[in-house]
């Protein structure tokens, strides 16, 4: 027969096991689900050849990526031989003054759209006040996309890319 400090070391050690065990169920169950088991939703982009100033219209459907009423930013940025390896990693990478100047909000179900969105060959003098030499460089013959998500100061935020694309001279 067990004593009681037997009795009372026994009790500790399986409720510190079931504890232990339970922690390490939740960790790896939260892990599971913010660590990319939801896939990234399709982004549905008026298709190209896209002319510099050209109005675009963007869109994700309803998913489960995309926190809902949350804001999001589209900027262009550079993708240099419109490459998955080159997506930028960084807002170094993208034209801040890109960026769509109305709110665009998630909507409940995760969906949201952006109608009239404006690309520009960059770096642009003309519209955007840049110097020629400014970066990215996203043109006829340098490969840009689109950032699209929840937060381009934060890469590891929610977001999708567009396909590559380039942008020829407009005819203005």
């Amino acid at each position: 027969m067990k004593s009681d400090k037997e009795n009372q070391l026994s009790g500790r050690m399986i409720r510190s096991h079931i504890l232990g065990t339970l922690v390490v169920s939740l960790a790896l169950g939260v892990t599971a689900g913010t660590a990319g088991a939801v896939a990234a939703p399709a982004l549905s982009i008026t298709p190209g050849p896209y002319h510099d100033g050209q109005r675009i219209n963007v869109s994700v459907g309803s998913n489960h990526y995309f926190k809902p009423y949350s804001r999001i930013n589209i900027i262009e940025c550079s993708d240099p031989a419109g490459k998955a390896q080159n997506l930028p990693i960084s807002i170094l990478a993208c034209d801040g003054n890109t960026i769509q100047g109305n709110t665009i909000l998630v909507q409940r179900d995760g969906s949201f759209s952006e109608r009239g969105y404006q690309v520009y060959a960059l770096p642009n003098a003309s519209e955007l006040g840049e110097s020629t030499d400014a970066r990215p460089i996203c043109n006829g013959k340098q490969a840009c996309v689109l950032y699209i998500g929840q937060n381009q100061e934060k890469f590891s935020a929610p977001k999708v890319w567009s396909p590559p694309f380039r942008i020829a001279k407009s005819g203005r």
